[in-house]
């Protein structure tokens, strides 16, 4: 049962392919990476707990991303899920397991921690 209701959750469509943030909860591992795509402003306004910021917009975001440990599971997020659903494409395209899980205040009426 428990399996088959993960599947639903987690099964995507041609719009959108975000994992939906109470998969994301179920899922992460404490050695998975959660990345923060805003911009530095956005990010220090509130964040997921443990979040590291990478700004998709940064003109070093691919010097950024060429360094991720491909050994390591990424999830990526942003305001709306847009921004995250860019990133964690570029992402696969190195190879590396990343998802994105969309915006931080969905997350955050899903239960997960926000520094403030």
């Amino acid at each position: 049962m428990w399996t088959r209701l993960l599947e639903v959750l987690t099964r995507t469509s041609a719009t959108s392919d975000v994992l939906r943030p109470e998969v994301f909860l179920h899922r992460r591992r404490p050695n998975d990476v959660v990345i923060d795509v805003r911009t530095p402003e956005e990010f220090a306004q509130g964040h997921l707990e443990g979040a590291i910021n990478l700004d998709l917009m940064a003109p070093d975001f691919h010097e950024n991303i060429a360094r991720l440990d491909p050994n390591r599971t990424y999830y990526l997020y942003c305001r709306s899920g847009n921004r995250s659903g860019q990133a964690a494409r570029l992402l696969r395209e190195r190879g590396l397991e990343a998802y994105n899980i969309g915006g931080l205040e969905e997350l955050a009426r899903a239960g997960a921690s926000i520094v403030r």
